[in-house]
């Protein structure tokens, strides 16, 4: 494995003085019939040099990348040091890989007791916009969006409706036609505050807002899952397959055409059941997430999912996995050989642009070398 890890930094060097590549039409957007993978890259993480040479490496389709609003403006009139998310677009776009930022953790001055100030968020996210352009294909506006964590105040549909419109609006007035994805639900977890919402409760106020109109890609994100891939319920916590109720909720408010994201899912760790402990161990780990990728990718109506991070989250234990791809400066995680198999067979190599598959094309279900 340090030979893997030794040989994606090499590559990511020379690969750094080679022209940017073309980029392919993102995968996984509305109106696109194929399904494309991802992974999180997090610029205030450990490792962030190796996880750029992962993201190389794999040939992703998508990289989110996490912005924490607060630790890059801590105050309105502090320059915003950029560096970090300038190489991180640049290593994606050479890699012909489509981008996502997933904007978090508001700071305290661009807080109102309602939420986030609506201003200073469009202000924000306009400046992200016209700073990357194209190389910027996806906003992530605020995940957990039913959680007084991620809020940051009393989550509320109507609230979170407001301003994702009004977002949407200011985009469109520039003529910029960026994707933004909505919602970022979690299920409630246990022991979660009182005013965090159930999120199929919280989408279906989304949609009483009127959400079938404004909102092509819903995203949901499971901090903690569950049980086996396949399971459809479980004594007590959430598995992976919640997201068939979720999508249940989009059919009965007529959202047929809507898309659904997993921006985020860790793979079970004992803390929810004992019978998950097995998975702490990194070679089930690494089986449970092949199985889940296969399961998840089967759904029409899954667009995009991100499987892993490439390097260790600074912030939120909570809510990323404080595993990651990157181990160490020469280690990387079992899984990282699987998923690279796994994206290969959806993006055969040819020596130019990667064709892909549509979603419809079976994997095939085979034991990967790790």
């Amino acid at each position: 494995m340090a030979k893997i890890l030794r040989w994606a930094l090499i590559c990511a060097l020379l690969i750094g003085f080679l022209p940017v590549r073309q980029a392919q039409a993102a995968r996984g957007i509305p109106g696109s019939a194929e399904f494309g993978y991802g992974a999180w890259l997090h610029p205030n993480g450990a490792y962030f040099d190796q996880g750029l040479a992962l993201l190389q490496d794999l040939s992703l389709d998508w990289v989110a990348i996490e912005v924490d609003w607060a630790s890059m403006a801590a105050s309105p009139e502090a320059t915003v040091d950029f560096t970090k998310l300038d190489r991180a677009v640049a290593t994606a776009t050479r890699s012909g890989t489509a981008v996502l930022f997933s904007l978090t953790n508001p700071p305290d001055w661009a807080m109102t007791s309602a939420g986030p100030d609506h201003a200073a968020t469009a202000k924000f996210v306009l400046t992200l916009s016209k700073l990357y352009g194209e190389q910027l294909c996806a906003i992530e506006l605020l995940p957990g969006a039913n959680t007084t964590a991620a809020w940051r105040a009393q989550p509320d549909p109507a609230a979170y409706a407001s301003l994702f419109m009004d977002i949407r609006a200011q985009l469109d007035s520039i003529g910029n036609p960026k994707h933004i994805v909505a919602g970022g639900l979690r299920p409630l977890a246990a022991g979660a505050p009182a005013g965090d919402w159930n999120d199929l409760d919280f989408l279906q106020e989304l949609y009483t807002a009127g959400a079938k109109d404004w909102m092509p890609i819903l995203s949901i994100q499971f901090p903690q899952v569950t049980g086996n891939p396949l399971q459809t319920t479980a004594e007590a916590g959430t598995p992976l397959r919640h997201y068939e109720m979720v999508r249940q909720v989009m059919l009965d408010n007529g959202h047929i055409n809507g898309l659904l994201w997993m921006t985020l899912f860790n793979a079970p760790d004992g803390t929810i059941s004992a019978s998950d402990s097995q998975f702490a161990d990194r070679q089930h780990q690494t089986e449970w997430l092949q199985q889940a990728l296969i399961q998840v990718r089967s759904q029409l109506y899954m667009g995009v999912v991100f499987a892993h991070n490439l390097n260790p989250a600074q912030n939120s234990p909570s809510v990323y996995s404080p595993d990651a791809l990157v181990l160490d400066r020469t280690t990387v995680h079992p899984f990282y050989s699987v998923f690279k198999a796994i994206i290969r067979q959806t993006n055969p190599d040819t020596g130019v642009i990667r064709p892909g598959r549509s979603k419809g094309t079976n994997l095939l279900k085979c034991k990967y070398k790790t």
